[in-house]
């Protein structure tokens, strides 16, 4: 049964007055004091002499777009700003919505649709918040259905956004333009998959990366690929470390074509390669193949050899000193550059030979032709 407004207590009279002039707007009753209403209150333009609130609200808001507003009245130098508490729309097509807004611009700061689910936002008594859930479980949990996620937004001169979502496949940072997953953590990835250290050292599989960058495994090697996919043959290439044969440690360089790996190195120092070795080449300070310029000034073999003994070394060469480092590619240009002088060295003493081996095939023909006369003449004396 309705309860009238009468019911309230004699001592609020004049508000009840009030809240029966609110229903004519040209009439203003002002009351002055502290009052107080042992009651339910309804409060706007359809309110009539019979309401009955549900018993659990002190006050009732009635007519067509109900809402509260807070009128600030302080004086210059002080916060002025009004808000108001508003819901629904005067227009029947505009959705409903309770939100909280400067009075003064206009702007909802706060607005939650009457179709929003449950625990779409929850703050539990630690001051965590829930979205979509009430149990949360950090300072804020995010509670979705398939997928929960959060976009990031920039709605300036070039519009881009960014999700950031999480599932039972993983976790993932989505581009809703591209529709490309740039990054991506799959459930169940082991204890310091990515791990990036406070002197800004990055490890893959461990959380104490003693470098720039550590890849490490529990295993006796581990190893990084390095894939190019539009690659005709051979797309992809393994840089390997392992035990090697020795126990002691080997270094090697694998491209994934289904044989062994193309270089080793090992804890020795020792490289093995299966193919060749070519280098940039050597700087020619030593001349390297300028000894054949007719304008080359050669040393003779004599002051070649000179040379050499007094130096201890090929001039050209210079010093190999034990367990000093070579440059192999100035080392076979200057071996080069002595192999020649070498080589024109040689054909000199060959023509040489040649010439005296003429000499003596000369010689060797006049001694046979002296040696018949010779024989001739003894045989006259013997007659």
């Amino acid at each position: 049964m309705p309860r009238p407004l009468s019911c309230i207590p004699l001592s609020l009279t004049a508000a009840t007055m009030l809240l029966l002039a609110a229903t004519a707007p040209q009439a203003q009753t002002l009351l002055s004091g502290d009052h107080s209403i042992d009651g339910q209150l309804c409060v706007g333009t359809d309110c009539t002499d019979t309401e009955d609130p549900a018993p659990q609200y002190g006050i009732v808001i009635k007519q067509t777009q109900p809402g509260i507003y807070f009128e600030d009245t302080s004086t210059a130098g002080f916060p002025t700003v009004d808000w108001e508490i508003v819901t629904g729309s005067s227009f029947s097509s505009a959705d409903d919505f309770l939100a909280i807004r400067n009075a003064q611009t206009a702007a909802h700061l706060l607005y939650l649709s009457p179709y929003a689910p449950d625990n779409a936002i929850y703050l539990d008594n630690l001051g965590q918040v829930g979205l979509g859930t009430s149990l949360p479980q950090q300072n804020l949990h995010i509670s979705g259905g398939s997928t929960a996620g959060i976009r990031l937004e920039d709605t300036d001169m070039s519009p881009y956004a960014w999700d950031l979502n999480g599932n039972s496949v993983g976790f993932y940072v989505y581009d809703p333009q591209a529709m490309n997953i740039p990054f991506e953590i799959r459930t169940a990835a082991p204890n310091g998959a990515l791990y990036i250290a406070s002197n800004g050292y990055t490890g893959l599989g461990t959380r104490s990366p003693d470098a720039p960058l550590e890849v490490s495994d529990d295993e006796s090697f581990s190893f990084f690929r390095l894939t190019a996919t539009e690659a005709a043959i051979n797309r992809s290439v393994d840089v390997v470390f392992t035990q090697g044969p020795l126990g002691t440690g080997e270094f090697r360089y694998n491209i994934v074509d289904g044989d062994g790996p193309e270089m080793r190195l090992n804890a020795d120092g020792d490289m093995t390669l299966d193919g060749t070795l070519t280098t940039g080449g050597p700087t020619c300070d030593a001349g390297c193949d300028a000894v054949f310029d007719p304008s080359f000034e050669r040393l003779s073999v004599t002051e070649h050899a000179a040379l050499m003994w007094e130096k201890g070394h090929l001039p050209a060469i210079g010093p190999t000193i034990p367990g000093a480092p070579i440059n192999l590619s100035e080392r076979i240009g200057t071996l080069t550059n002595e192999l020649e002088h070498a080589h024109i060295y040689i054909e000199t003493l060959h023509g040489k030979i040649e010439r005296l081996e003429d000499e003596t095939a000369r010689i060797d023909a006049q001694e046979q032709v002296i040696a018949r006369l010779t024989a001739r003449l003894e045989a006259l004396e013997a007659d």
